[in-house]
């Protein structure tokens, strides 16, 4: 690793997954490689995913399958913060929750003390809880268009409007919660990126003084949040941001670099978040 690398400057990383370290079910090139020498350096390495379609032991073998190391109490999920703000909300425990998504987002909702309900009874649901799952049909935004039509809460995981795959982008938990506030008359409460809850739950689990960086492809999610919680920031091109696009957002990286790999090589900085930089501080 050649020095004065964007490694060099930085404890501990907090990767996306999707469009970073993975597309689909295949690798980055050399983003497993790259980790693995992060590790030999004493780096910390944590994920943090958007991604509601999984747990953290599922994420873990997914990864450990593509080549990287990875343990879940390293991987922090959408999931698992909106299950943690559901917890801290005492108010919602035992009411009943409609919920969009996959079995390990009706787990965390489970989990955080509220009951599921199922349809004809979805319509009279306390709370209305979007992930995002293969099988979103229509019944599923009528029923949850009428409950929050009758004073339901909205909780969802994130806003991501799409993720990348290797035949391009595909309708990500964004796409299915914008039907659902503009037919339910509600706005969500998110606890995903770049709300502040996952990079809480990252930085807890570091030693006091770490220097951190967030390595994503999403300005309004990753590079946002980061921004937002104080850290550095790594734009990656593998994902779903073009270099082209940086110039009409209002975030700013701290580096843009082609893939997780240049982690590795002399940097080359891009952009230094100023005071006017949105979301900055």
């Amino acid at each position: 690793m050649n020095a004065g690398s964007i490694a060099d400057q930085y404890d501990a990383f907090f990767f996306d997954l999707d469009g970073v370290l993975y597309t689909g079910e295949v690798a980055v090139a050399g983003a497993p490689e790259t980790l693995a020498v992060l590790r030999s350096r004493h780096k910390q390495v944590r994920f943090l995913t958007n991604n509601p379609w999984r747990t953290r032991d599922e994420f873990a073998r997914k990864l450990a399958g593509l080549g990287f190391q990875a343990s879940p109490d390293e991987i922090v999920t959408s999931v698992a913060a909106l299950g943690h703000l559901l917890a801290a909300a005492p108010d919602l425990r035992g009411q009943t929750a409609l919920v969009i998504g996959s079995d390990a987002l009706r787990a965390a909702v489970v989990g955080a003390g509220l009951r599921l309900t199922e349809d004809p009874e979805a319509r009279d649901a306390d709370v209305v809880v979007v992930g995002s799952h293969a099988g979103f049909h229509y019944g599923e935004l009528r029923a949850a268009c009428q409950a929050l039509r009758r004073g339901a809460r909205c909780f969802a995981t994130n806003r991501d409007p799409t993720f990348p795959m290797p035949d391009g982008p595909w309708p990500g938990t964004g796409a299915v919660l914008a039907a659902v506030e503009v037919a339910g008359g509600s706005r969500a409460e998110v606890a995903g990126k770049p709300e502040p809850h996952m990079f809480a739950a990252a930085r807890a689990t570091l030693p006091r003084g770490a220097r951190v960086v967030v390595v994503g492809d999403r300005l309004d999610t990753d590079i946002a949040g980061g921004i937002r919680a104080g850290l550095a920031t790594v734009l990656v091109f593998s994902g779903v941001t073009a270099p082209g696009d940086v110039a009409s957002s209002p975030y700013r990286p701290d580096h843009a670099i082609t893939s997780v790999t240049d982690l590795l090589t002399e940097p080359a900085p891009v952009w230094r978040p100023g005071p006017d930089a949105a979301g900055g501080g």
